[in-house]
């Protein structure tokens, strides 16, 4: 039987390649529509749009195992967790229902093996979504120590919002399939979107935490790091780049370039995280000596 330092290495090693995976399925996504654009000769209208052009099914295959490790993976705090879990679930749904290439969408015009398959992936992905959620209930309340088990108030609203985000959607689907058909996929686009950004401000606020119990400073002194700079530029993108495309009309294919600058600068600080929290999963954590 393995030593207890050679059990933790192995935990600490399965920590990191799924904090890789991550960074290598974007750039997996990154490279097939690079090479689509270079192919192509012009700029996709959106990152989505790529599911219409032969990116589809690397579009699908890495949109939904991103999902996966974002849900699997556990964050740094409670609040972090339920951000990444809820990521994680909508990146499911941006994968399962295609963004609509025309202005106005009719959903009697989508064609019918579309309708079919949006029917199908997503029906199947609620049951499986609230049989993990009952599961994962139970987890904690059976199996998990109570001191572990006890939530801050700030991930208890996270978790509800969570929850009332997912019956919202479930009843999107539910009770005006023709509308999800035509704009779910922007819908839970802007939530996934949302949730990352929020990660990022999350992160920040706990650096600077646990920087000032480490010299004993308010935390207020600290809270200009390297996470919140990144989340003021992921704001800063949104502003710039929807003032200079929908509204200014400067910006062609300005849904592109959100979603591009969005997804690098996450990747960008999902790989510094990785680097920060390298020999240790958790900043309260004390570092495995062997690693």
């Amino acid at each position: 039987m393995p030593s207890t330092s050679s059990y933790q290495f192995d935990l600490l090693r399965t920590y990191r390649y799924l904090r890789l995976a991550m960074v290598l399925l974007v750039l997996l996504l990154g490279t097939s529509v690079g090479i689509e654009v270079v192919s192509q000769g012009h700029l996709l209208q959106s990152v989505s749009a790529s599911y219409y052009t032969p990116v589809r099914s690397v579009f699908v295959a890495s949109l939904c195992a991103v999902g996966a490790c974002l849900i699997v993976y556990q964050g740094n705090t409670d609040v972090e967790d339920v951000l990444l879990n809820g990521s994680g679930f909508f990146a499911f749904i941006v994968a399962f229902v295609p963004t609509r290439p025309e202005d106005h969408c009719v959903a009697s015009g989508i064609a019918p093996d579309v309708r079919a398959a949006i029917t199908n992936n997503v029906s199947a992905l609620l049951v499986l979504a609230t049989i993990a959620f009952l599961v994962v209930m139970g987890i904690e309340v059976f199996a998990t120590p109570p001191s572990e088990r006890a939530l801050s108030p700030d991930s208890g609203i996270a978790i509800l919002v969570s929850v009332l985000a997912f019956l919202g959607l479930a009843a999107y689907f539910l009770f005006d399939r023709d509308g999800f058909m035509c704009h779910g996929h922007t819908t839970s686009a802007l939530l996934l979107f949302l949730g990352i950004v929020a990660v990022v401000l999350v992160n920040g606020l706990g650096l600077a935490r646990s920087q000032a119990r480490e010299d004993g400073h308010p935390w207020r002194e600290h809270l200009w790091n390297r996470y919140f700079w990144g989340f003021v530029l992921m704001v800063a993108s949104i502003v710039v780049i929807v003032v200079t495309g929908p509204w200014l009309g400067w910006l062609d294919n300005w849904v592109f370039w959100l979603e591009g600058a969005l997804i690098t600068q996450f990747a960008t600080f999902w790989l510094t995280q990785t680097i920060e929290l390298w020999r240790e999963p958790r900043r309260t954590d004390t570092p495995v000596r062997s690693a």
